[in-house]
Order: structure tokens, then C-alpha cells, then sequence
């Protein structure tokens, strides 16, 4: 069974109106294999209190988007959620990814790249979300290129980072981060963090 996870931001009405007039959202984005992330899974137009909830799912896509800043990542070929973990899926030459057989790594999924007609494929994981009452199904957590006959190993973490930063889309590329990131560890007892938005600091502090 998989783990339901709710994070809580609060803003005042003078930071949303700062908020509002400088175009800015909330970005919320997961890293994999630790490392920094590179797509925003949600961005959204705060309220004075917002709630993001999901489930510890995952579905692999596979996508011919380039890894550039802003690059929307469309799902050209997707395993449905849930994927296995601990199982190895293939993009085949038709463009299907097969269902999952053995040789995968433990607590990640992978997926090999046979599919010869491109030289590059970008494969990254997605998740479904419900921001604000609002289900967001099959934004991307992740991306990277995989070239022909390699194999993507993801491991997906329960951490989750959030800032706030203008001109940025849900389910797109980003390469540059212009505000600080507030880092949120979920897992194992910690399902449901409140948080705060503090000016001063730039940041999000637990409430």
C-alpha cells in the first residue's frame, strides 16, 4: 500500500499581493538519486492556504523533449501508474515500453532504450498530485537523456523542494533556481508538514 503524503503552505495577504504582482509562483519539485532537481513537478498561484497531497506512485515516461530550461516534457510513451519498481521495462523499437521483467535495481525503476530511431531519448518519472482541491495528473519529477541501448536507472525520493520563482511551468525543465529552496523530508512517520512562508528569509519555516 502505497503512503499518502499532505504538504501545507501558508502565505499573508500582502505576500500575495507581492506574489501576484511579480508574476511568481510556487514551484514544487522532488529530486532523484539525491540529486538537485531539474523539473518543476507543480507550479501554482498561491492562496492564503494551499494544500498539496499525493501518493507515493510513480509511472516512468518517455518523452523526445530536450533537457533545456522551460522545455515542456510531454509523455510520448508512459508505463501507467503504478509502475514496478525493482523491474526493468524496455522502450521498444515500435515506441511501447514492454511490461516490466526482471533485471532491475532494488527501491528504483528502469527502463532500457531499444527504441532506433532516435539517437536520444529524455526518460524521467511522473506522479499525480491534487493542488488545491485540483487533481494534476502525470506531471514529470524527473528527466534525463538516455542514448540508444543504455538504460535509465530512477530512484525517487520522498523529499520534496519548494520555492517561489516567476516565467516557470509545471511539468517543465528548470536549470536555474532565482530564490532559495526550502528542503522538506517526508517518509516513514512524517506524512504531513505545515509550513509558513517567511519574507525575510525567503524561505518556508515549519508552523
Amino acid at each position: 500500500m502505497s503512503l499518502n503524503f499532505k504538504l501545507s503552505m501558508a502565505f499573508t495577504n500582502q505576500q500575495l499581493d507581492v506574489i501576484a504582482q511579480t508574476n511568481t509562483k510556487v514551484i514544487v519539485a522532488k529530486p532523484t538519486l539525491g540529486a538537485a532537481p531539474n523539473v518543476a513537478w507543480q507550479a501554482f498561484d498561491p492562496l492564503n492556504a494551499n494544500t498539496l497531497s499525493w501518493q507515493e506512485q510513480y509511472g516512468i515516461y518517455v518523452s523526445t523533449a530536450s533537457i533545456n530550461s522551460g522545455a515542456k516534457l510531454e509523455k510520448l510513451s508512459s508505463t501507467g501508474i503504478p509502475a514496478a519498481s525493482n523491474k526493468l521495462y524496455t522502450l521498444t523499437d515500435s515506441g511501447a515500453i514492454s511490461a516490466p521483467a526482471s533485471g532491475g535495481e532494488p527501491n528504483s525503476f528502469s527502463l532500457l532504450n531499444n527504441y532506433s530511431k532516435q539517437d536520444l531519448m529524455t526518460v524521467g518519472l511522473y506522479q499525480d498530485a491534487t493542488v488545491n482541491g485540483t487533481e494534476i495528473a502525470g506531471n514529470a519529477i524527473s528527466a534525463a537523456g538516455v542514448l540508444l541501448a543504455s538504460t535509465a536507472v530512477m530512484t525517487p525520493f520522498t523529499t520534496l523542494y519548494v520555492w517561489l520563482q516567476s516565467e516557470i511551468e509545471s511539468n517543465t525543465v528548470v536549470t536555474t533556481v532565482t530564490s532559495p529552496m526550502t528542503l522538506l523530508r517526508f517518509g516513514g512517520e512524517i506524512t504531513d508538514i505545515s509550513t509558513a512562508y517567511d519574507t525575510k528569509s525567503g524561505r518556508f519555516l515549519f508552523v
